[in-house]
């Protein structure tokens, strides 16, 4: 379970979806996602106030066949396209510089399973 807090520090005139994916770093491999628009679809970016705290929960399943090992955990916003592709918002840094289109929130490390007997 993830749980995400946003604020608004502008009026958002699109709707924007939430990505959370954990990923494989080399190969970008996605072994659980969840996209979806804020608090579960009820809180879309074009109707946030300014300074508004929204709270937007996200549930990340491993695929079975996700090996052991260290993964990100990777959050963004996108807006997707009438070709049914995205653009995803670009992180802007504190000196106004663009950097990516993702933000690592923390490493998730992967056990081998264990057998129940």
């Amino acid at each position: 379970e993830l749980t995400l807090y946003w604020r608004g520090l502008a009026p958002i005139a699109n709707d924007y979806i939430v990505f959370a994916h954990i990923i494989e770093p080399t190969t970008m491999s996605i072994h659980a996602g969840s996209d979806a628009a804020p608090a579960g679809w009820n809180a879309p970016t074009s109707t946030w106030q300014t300074g508004t705290v929204v709270e937007d929960r996200h549930t990340l399943t491993l695929a079975p066949d996700t090996p052991p090992g260290i993964y990100e955990l990777e959050i963004g916003f996108y807006l997707p396209t009438a070709d049914g592709g995205f653009t995803r918002l670009r992180v802007v840094t504190a000196d106004g510089g663009m950097a990516q289109d993702y933000a690592y929130l923390t490493r998730v490390r992967v056990l081998p399973a264990t057998s129940a007997e």
